[in-house]
This record gives C-alpha cells, structure tokens and sequence, in this order.
C-alpha cells in the first residue's frame, strides 16, 4: 500500500523556561536535536518543517517556518507549518521529543485516512504532539485563536477527528517512550 505523501512539523517555539534555552538548541545522541528528528523521521515524509521564531541555525534539507500569529502555544505551530506545508497532511511534534518512534509515526498517519486528525489518546489524556493533522485543521484553528482560545484541545470538538487509543499506540511504542519529552538539564542528561 501506497503511503500518502506528507509532512513532519516540528514546533520549536516554546518558553523554555524549564530548560533555560531554547529546545530547538538540544543536543542529543552527539548532535543538534533537529538533525536527529530529521534523520530519525525523514525518511517518512515530502519535507520537514520547523516552526517557531528565532530559528537561525538549521540542518540541510529542513526549512523553517515563523509563527503567523503572535500569540505562542502548539496550536499556533500547528497552524503555521499546516499553512506551509505541501502537503495535506502533516505529523506534528515537539523539538524536545527525541523518541519519537517512525513505525508510529507512521501507523498515526495512516489513521488519519478519512479524517482531519487522528490524535493520540495516552493515560486517559490526548497528546496533540505526536499526532497527525490535515489542513482541513487551518480554518477552525484560525477561529479559535481569533477566539483566544489556545488549547489544542479546544480543536477537536470542531473537526473530524480519530482518537488512536493507547492499546493500539502500544502496539507500535509498547513503552509509549515517543510521547516523552525533554524539559529539564536532567532529562537531557539521562536521554539516550
């Protein structure tokens, strides 16, 4: 079967705050975090895309997207690299979360068949980052943040939306590692 074409999204606007720097800045595996996604998940898709503000330095083969609008959070990200992507459909995630699995990137996407998203739902909560989107997302999005409304959640009453559920997201990440992220000197020095 024929995969369909897409895009990795990775949201690199963040505070912070935790870290100290930006995300985008990590090293892991003995490289810079945005060549280690790439080179992890690229393979999957037509283009990777990184989205935030202030992006200056960013591997070969990856392009960078600013933000649209002014306000921060996931759901202005996923926004902006929706509205650049060429493709329809995107796999989004953040820039701190280095485990991200390809087999499950790649099953998320292929839930999305039929669907404007297909998002995971781990312990009970969704996870927006690590999810697929379509660009079907791009006009309720653009409400909800005319709205002032920011929460990725918020989208999900406005669209077709395909809840993976955790028994079958075990099925390609049984440890669930790829919704793990790096927010902390610790856990970046614990990581790999």
């Amino acid at each position: 079967m024929t995969r369909e074409p897409a895009t990795l999204l990775i949201l690199a606007g963040g505070e912070s705050t935790r870290m100290g720097f930006p995300k985008h800045r990590l090293r892991v595996a003995g490289r810079d975090i945005l060549s280690h996604l790439h080179e992890r998940l690229g393979h999957l898709f037509v283009e990777t895309i990184v989205v935030g503000r202030d992006i200056s330095i960013v591997p070969v083969g990856i392009r960078t997207v600013e933000d649209r609008y002014i306000a921060r959070g996931p759901l202005v990200g996923i926004h902006g690299g929706l509205h650049a992507s060429r493709t329809d459909l995107a796999f989004v995630m953040g820039c701190d979360m280095p485990y991200v699995s390809a087999v499950l990137a790649g099953f998320l996407l292929a839930q999305a068949k039929g669907h404007d998203a297909a998002v995971p739902v781990v312990h009970g909560f969704y996870e927006p980052l690590g999810a697929a989107y379509r660009k079907a997302c791009l006009e309720p999005i653009e409400w909800l943040i005319g709205s002032g409304l920011l929460k990725v959640s918020e989208l999900y009453p406005l669209i077709n939306m395909r809840e993976v559920g955790e028994e079958a997201i075990r099925q390609h990440d049984p440890s669930l590692r790829s919704f793990a992220n790096l927010n902390t000197e610790r856990e970046l020095e614990a990581a790999f």
